[in-house]
């Protein structure tokens, strides 16, 4: 906690020694005039007196008591005491995916594609957008996200890899995993699975999102480029593919860079594109159309919004509960003991002085407020890294009731990203190769957009896998975090299951001196091991976010091909690799089941704590007015503290009472 108006603190402190000193001081008024009595000791040594005086001397502290506590706890309040809280604000708006098809037939026109897409970005307001590229496999450059900077910053080095910019010829590694060219409906459906929470169903009714909970329908478009020329088996044609999207209430619009077909038949490539857009409520445009980019943004911004929950903020709010409702309670405590102590008429001006305390206090503690005001973002200042195993034996279900190690991973990384607010973040998976999925970003929202539709490598494109794929482009990144930003600190947080499928040991993972401050590696898993359902690439499998409402057979588990092996394969956790993990990125190793506390790990991981940001990242607020009542009535409480210890002061112990024992 911290205190906004930290400075009033020493002029309150000031004014309580003033009264102090006021009260305490020797009275020397020449016209004060006192009288002695006869034989007063009489009277002082009576049970009945002194009784009486030791009463009257506890109700007078008990008053100075309450009159201190309500004193600091009024100027702790006046001081505007704020901590680190984490709001949610609501939004409006709708998700666009910017799908993009980037065989060697769109080679010539994927820089002019690009060039539409960043179009497109640049006319939107408040809408998420995300970019995968696709040709036999599919990579998702960046999640939805409403940061338009961090999408400009994405597109120009998709057009810079597109036209041949030395440095950056590695933007489309990835999307040759698979067995052929340009499956085009292999990279529509792909697009489709990287909205979080996909339903299947054509309602608008609230879907079910990834993990379980319910969440709004919100509008979804997919803006598909690509000349549908076909070359090779896909898992799902364009046509089942447009029936998906169709199926979750998802419009196709279509850019098609050639627009050119070889004849008026409906199975050339541009009719078929055509049809299939058309067929779930999009539009078809050649890619040079003068209508392509206002009439996809029309189209879009026609589409009905749905309130979301938007991106996890941290904000420094004020927390001004607990000190306003110590001074109120301690207000009502000095005025209940002042009425058995002094028996003067409510109309006096010592009751006025009384009653507005309390009705300063409680109009403090109503938080009156005008609007117009803002909140301070916080950050962590951090870097934050997840380096995520996404092999199949990461669907394994062994942790908590049966549940894949994937839900595990996605519970995890949310929780701390929640944990380090204000910090950027990134994410690096690895099967048979590594990819970044999410470059640096604050935009949480995004972060939970990619880890709820993180899910395993398709079972029929495994060949075998390291648990350190990721060494290489690890140490790219911390590099050139490091470089660009050397005072922020690293953290390395990777999270598997230690299993080494490529037949040979895994390499080290050599990272520079000082590029990792902390972080942890993370493992899932169990001796006993689980088995592993395959991943055919439909969402309905059991490493997938959700499925359409097209029935299915169940996923078949991956069965052990070993020698002399039979039935279900069984993936086992092998922690000794995961501490060699550990120790080579110089973090701590923990073991994760369901239910397992975070506060031990992320402790053991040095996160730093959140400050207040230097950057413009406030938000829209209140402006709060308590802290004045506050401070008005630790001003009016300043006389009835000089009261009490005045009266406290006089009465010093009588002859009669120090003879008494």
């Amino acid at each position: 906690m911290e205190l906004i108006f930290w400075w009033l603190l020493p002029p309150a402190a000031v004014a309580a020694g003033a009264a102090a000193w006021i009260a305490l001081r020797r009275n020397r008024r020449p016209n004060e005039r006192r009288r002695p009595v006869a034989h007063a000791d009489r009277l002082t040594r009576l049970p009945e007196y002194q009784a009486a005086l030791r009463r009257h001397r506890r109700l007078l502290a008990a008053a100075g008591t309450a009159c201190a506590v309500l004193l600091a706890s009024a100027a702790v309040a006046a001081a505007r005491p704020a901590d680190v809280t984490t709001i949610r604000p609501e939004q409006h708006n709708r998700d666009i995916m910017l799908c993009l098809d980037a065989s060697g037939s769109m080679s010539s026109a994927d820089a002019a594609v690009v060039d539409v897409f960043a179009g497109l970005a640049k006319d939107f307001d408040g809408e998420r957008i995300a970019l995968t590229i696709f040709d036999s496999s599919a990579i998702q450059v960046f999640p939805l996200t409403d940061d338009y900077a961090y999408a400009q910053e994405q597109l120009q080095g998709a057009k810079d890899a597109f036209n041949g910019k030395p440095g950056s010829s590695g933007f489309l590694d990835g999307t040759w995993s698979g067995r052929g060219s340009s499956l085009i409906g292999d990279g529509l459906a792909s697009c489709l699975n990287s909205f979080p929470g996909s339903t299947g169903g054509s309602s608008a009714a609230a879907g079910t999102a990834a993990g379980g909970d319910s969440t709004p329908t919100r509008s979804r478009s997919v803006v598909l480029a690509t000349d549908n020329f076909l070359s090779g088996k896909p898992i799902m044609t364009l046509e089942q593919a447009a029936q998906l999207a169709k199926e979750r209430s998802v419009r196709v619009y279509a850019l098609n860079p050639g627009d050119l077909d070889y004849g008026s038949g409906s199975d050339q490539p541009g009719a078929q594109l055509r049809a299939a857009a058309e067929s779930t409520g999009g539009s078809y445009y050649a890619l040079d159309s003068p209508d392509a980019v206002p009439g996809i943004v029309a189209a879009v911004e026609q589409t009905e919004t749905a309130g979301i929950q938007g991106a996890p903020r941290a904000v420094f709010s004020e927390v001004p509960a607990l000190p306003l409702g110590v001074a109120l309670l301690s207000g009502l405590v000095l005025c209940a003991i002042l009425w058995r102590l002094q028996r003067t008429p409510l109309r006096s001006m010592a009751w006025l002085r009384r009653g507005t305390i309390v009705l300063l206090l409680l109009a403090a503690a109503l938080r009156p407020s005008l609007p117009g005001g803002s909140v301070q973002a916080a950050t962590a200042d951090l870097n934050v890294f997840f380096v995520v195993d996404t092999t199949t034996s990461m669907v394994a279900e062994d942790y908590g009731n049966g549940a894949p190690r994937l839900e595990g991973v996605r519970k995890d990384i949310k929780a701390i990203a929640e944990r380090l607010p204000g910090a950027r973040f990134s994410v690096i998976t690895f099967d048979t190769k590594a990819h970044v999925r999410m470059p640096l970003s604050t935009d949480t929202l995004a972060l939970e957009t990619i880890t709820d539709v993180m899910e395993p490598q398709v079972t029929a494109y495994a060949r075998g896998s390291s648990i350190t794929a990721a060494r290489q482009v690890l140490s790219e990144r911390l590099a050139a975090a490091r470089d660009s930003q050397p005072g922020r600190p690293r953290l390395v947080y990777y999270l598997g299951d230690g299993e080494q499928t490529s037949g040979k040991e895994p390499e080290a993972i050599r990272v520079d001196g000082g590029l990792v401050a902390g972080g942890a590696v993370l493992g899932y898993g169990t001796p006993g091991g689980g088995r592993m359902k395959e991943n055919t690439g439909h969402a309905s499998d059991g490493g997938g976010t959700g499925g359409g409402n097209v029935p299915r057979a169940p996923a078949e588990y991956v069965q052990d091909t070993r020698a002399g092996g039979a039935g279900d394969a069984l993936s086992v956790i092998d922690e000794g690799r995961l501490r060699t993990i550990a120790s080579q990125l110089g973090v701590p190793y923990v073991h994760r089941a369901a239910g397992d506390p975070m506060a031990a790990m992320m402790e053991q991981a040095h996160p730093g704590r959140a400050e207040r940001s230097d950057q413009d990242g406030s938000l829209a607020a209140a402006t709060e007015l308590y802290w004045i009542f506050a401070a008005g009535a630790f001003l009016l409480a300043l006389p009835e503290a000089v009261g009490i210890l005045r009266q406290l002061r006089g009465l010093r112990p009588s002859p009669g009472e120090r003879g008494v024992r």
